[in-house]
């Protein structure tokens, strides 16, 4: 079976009512933090995913632990004394809120990208983390008679790969039933030149990819059934192009992609506008191009790609982020129609 994966924020706007549980397999809710070694973040939803998992009994959820900018890792691992007790915590607090397991959103150990404390020894620390909280997973499942899940948001660039590990061997997906490769923000705010952000495929002007992604992990020995790749429901908008500019992909503009819309927004524009979108073939990604401004998304086509890709190569599956940026059911709809249709042909 595949799994599709919603990262659910409670802080956006969204009912029970628009969650299409049927089309899911784990609702990954967003975001508890660390600080110093408690947990902390009252859940003001979590109830309607816990009605959603009483009427779908299919349906697992787990709590994502972190996010872009989220301190408190480093500390919080740095010795086993620290670990013995924030591990305690993290399985009180998923026991609180009645979740099947814990995905952890640490971006990223050893680097400060998002502003966070980092240290050398983040890798080792992480490993050791780990293995020691699926220990204690295991242990509460002896006790409850239930298997919690333990899997981990991890960045798509083989750099940020390598700086989670502390020998470059991935020993840290060994314990992780798998790993959530953000194959989104690939490209935008850290460059000028315009380039897709979430390509299943590698193009002359961006190496970085879908499949790139799959192959560093399957090179450092991470089996396809630990592998899930990244979609995203919102786009990066890149403004100020020469006059004269044709195709956008790899010029340069004057921003760097750090605006984004969601595809609520988007689908509308798209509506309006169907000669300013375009479908590149060599990324096997969508585009949207008027002269000025330039976005680069996931649209249902995208979608399908990236759920055929799963079932060619034997991927565990694909995950998203974030349910509440489409509403209107288009994205998880076409991935779901692939990947649901291999589901039921598996069971017959």
């Amino acid at each position: 079976m595949k799994e599709i994966i919603a990262y659910l924020d409670d802080n956006k706007v969204w009912e029970k009512e628009d969650i299409a549980a049927e089309k899911l397999t784990i609702i990954n809710y967003a975001f508890a933090n660390i600080q110093g070694l408690t947990i902390v973040r009252d859940l003001k939803k979590i109830h309607l995913i816990n009605e959603l998992k009483a009427e779908h009994p299919h349906l697992r959820s787990c709590i994502s632990i972190g996010g872009w900018s989220a301190d408190g890792f480093s500390d919080g691992v740095a010795t086993k004394e620290n670990r013995v007790v924030l591990i305690a915590n993290l399985v009180a607090y998923m026991e609180k809120y009645h979740f099947d397991g814990i995905d952890l959103d640490w971006e990223y150990p050893g680097m400060d990208l998002a502003g966070i404390k980092a240290s050398p020894d983040d890798a080792q620390n992480f490993l050791y983390f780990v293995k020691e909280l699926r220990q204690a997973l295991d242990k509460q499942g002896a006790e409850t008679g239930k298997y919690y899940l333990l899997t981990a948001a991890i960045g798509a660039a083989k750099k940020l790969l390598d700086t989670m590990s502390p020998n470059e061997a991935y020993e840290y997906a060994d314990y992780l039933d798998f790993i959530n490769v953000m194959t989104y923000d690939m490209r935008g705010s850290f460059t000028h030149q315009a380039g897709h952000h979430t390509n299943l495929a590698s193009y002359p002007d961006g190496d970085l990819s879908v499949m790139q992604a799959v192959n560093n992990l399957r090179a450092k020995g991470v089996p396809n059934e630990k592998i899930v790749i990244g979609a995203a429901f919102y786009s990066r908008i890149c403004r100020g192009f020469p006059a004269d500019t044709a195709m956008p992909v790899g010029a340069l503009a004057e921003g760097t992609g750090g605006e984004t819309n969601n595809y609520n927004q988007l689908k509308p524009l798209f509506e309006a506008h169907p000669e300013n979108l375009y479908w590149d073939e060599a990324a096997h990604a969508p585009y949207y191009f008027d002269g000025k401004m330039y976005l680069s998304f996931d649209n249902p086509r995208s979608m399908r790609e990236k759920a055929q890709y799963i079932l060619a190569e034997d991927l565990r599956g694909l995950m998203f982020w974030e349910y509440s940026l489409d509403l209107t059911g288009d994205l998880l709809g076409a991935a779901a129609e692939v990947l649901q249709v291999s589901r039921e042909t598996e069971m017959k």
